[in-house]
């Protein structure tokens, strides 16, 4: 079997989907950014240049079942390849790679990765932008996620870094609000996106911890890794970080250097299900719990899933959010009903791959040309 062409299909749900085609008919798939020309910069386009100058001549005609050896010459330039792609477009490459690798055997990722421990995943329903909004309007979003089923909640401030200190005030009044309505103790975690000083994530911690929270996510920026154990070691809230951070080395060194309680890597930023399952097997080994972030309902999501499903210590929920996915009708056509939750919660299927019932009318109905 050798690859003989991988393609991008761009979508009106925002994503492309990534075919990585064969001689044998069987094909990989994955999704990639989107086309937008209101913000060129994180389009396709940029997707485009890497697939046309660089995936494509290192791999049409490979064998694509030496998942391992791909994952090599993309991420780390070997075979005399010079050129380290980035993590995210690694990994959108390999995810297709692994769907393909489940249809050729016809086992489900899940499988070949190890087994599951378990199948029916539970989520949590994450909402964001709370920078923007008063505490009445996280409330109602909240709310709107309870009545779809779900009991485990995430409300993002989305301050990032540069926005530091900016509002902890009405933040904190926000947190205390959705408390207060999941008030039978409810999962709730809190995160700052990188938003506040390492003193102010202390005081916010304490507060938070006095109402109940279940983590604090990315407290102060990504890179201030001393500063980040200092708010770990200070706090009894489980402090979690990783969904920016790519490869096993970095995530060696936020174990090492920032200790937090809990990893987050994320499917793409880490590199592809290759990449995503070595940190899991670092985090068991340094018993360290894992809580993935890939929210977005969908192929690359389902991927997340397939690998959290092996590991023995995911006993927290998975993240999940309508805010970066599309219409979910429109996914659930694209894809089949098994990529969208029910009552809070993700079953996988026993499907060869990754389980997606690609629907080709839909393809043709949602692209964008």
């Amino acid at each position: 079997m050798k690859i003989t062409n991988i393609t991008a299909t761009p979508l009106s749900t925002g994503k492309s989907l990534i075919r990585v085609q064969t001689d044998a008919g069987v094909e990989g798939w994955a999704e990639g950014p989107g086309f937008n020309k209101v913000t060129p910069a994180h389009n396709g386009t940029i997707f485009n240049a890497y697939l046309e100058s660089a995936i494509k001549p290192l791999l049409i005609g490979e064998d694509p079942l030496q998942i391992d050896r791909h994952w090599e010459t993309l991420a780390l330039g070997k075979d005399d390849v010079f050129s380290k792609l980035p993590p995210s477009i690694v990994g959108v490459i390999d995810i297709a790679l692994w769907d393909l690798l489940g249809k050729e055997t016809g086992q489900p990722v899940y499988t070949l990765m190890g087994g599951a421990a378990r199948k029916t995943i539970p989520l949590y329903w994450s909402v964001g932008s709370g920078w923007r909004m008063q505490p009445q309007e996280m409330l109602k979003l909240v709310e709107t996620g309870w009545e779809l089923g779900f009991r485990a909640f995430k409300i993002r401030m989305d301050w990032r870094g540069w926005r530091q200190d900016a509002d902890p005030a009405k933040d904190f009044a926000m947190f205390k609000l959705v408390r207060e309505f999941l008030s039978d103790g409810n999962y709730l975690g809190f995160d700052a996106n990188n938003g506040y000083s390492v003193s102010t994530a202390i005081q916010q911690g304490r507060k938070f911890e006095e109402l109940g929270i279940d983590h604090f996510e990315e407290p102060i920026p990504h890179y201030d890794l001393p500063g980040l154990k200092q708010v770990a070691d200070a706090l009894d809230v489980a402090v979690s970080a990783g969904e920016q951070d790519a490869y096993r080395w970095w995530f060696h060194h936020l174990v090492m250097l920032g200790n937090p309680d809990i990893l987050q890597p994320d499917i793409l930023n880490v590199g592809g299900p290759s990449e995503i399952i070595r940190v899991y097997e670092m985090a068991v080994t340094l018993n360290k719990p894992v809580m993935p972030h890939s929210p977005q309902a969908g192929i690359n999501s389902i991927a997340s899933l397939h690998t959290f499903a092996t590991v023995q210590n995911g006993t927290r929920p998975h993240e999940f959010s309508t805010e970066f996915s599309g219409s979910l009708d429109d996914v659930s056509e694209l894809y089949g009903d098994a990529v969208v939750p029910k009552s809070g919660e993700m079953v996988l299927s026993d499907r060869p791959g990754l389980g997606i019932q690609l629907n080709e009318s839909a393809v043709a109905k949602f692209t964008v040309r």
